[in-house]
């Protein structure tokens, strides 16, 4: 796909990737998503604006309803939503 904003997708699919491999923790995953978010203001991409805003407000939720043994999995379902829908 042909992004508008092909420096903000390769950073978030390093992020994602870094935090399934288990190298970043989940603030910092939670904090490159928000950011991304941020950076996208074309109208074309409002799809992934909306996508990721509600991934990181899932995962918000998530930290405050999920018991930590299965939070880890959830955030992870989470992240590979994302990685499916921008690769």
């Amino acid at each position: 796909m042909n992004w508008i904003y092909p420096d903000v997708i390769n950073n978030l699919k390093k992020k994602c990737n870094s935090y399934l491999n288990k190298k970043i923790s989940l603030d910092e995953i939670q904090s490159s998503i928000y950011e991304a978010e941020h950076q996208i203001l074309a109208l074309e991409e409002k799809w992934l604006r909306e996508l990721l805003f509600d991934a990181e407000n899932q995962i918000e939720l998530n930290r405050y309803t999920i018991d930590s043994e299965k939070l880890e999995q959830s955030v992870e379902l989470i992240i590979k939503n994302i990685m499916t829908k921008i690769s």
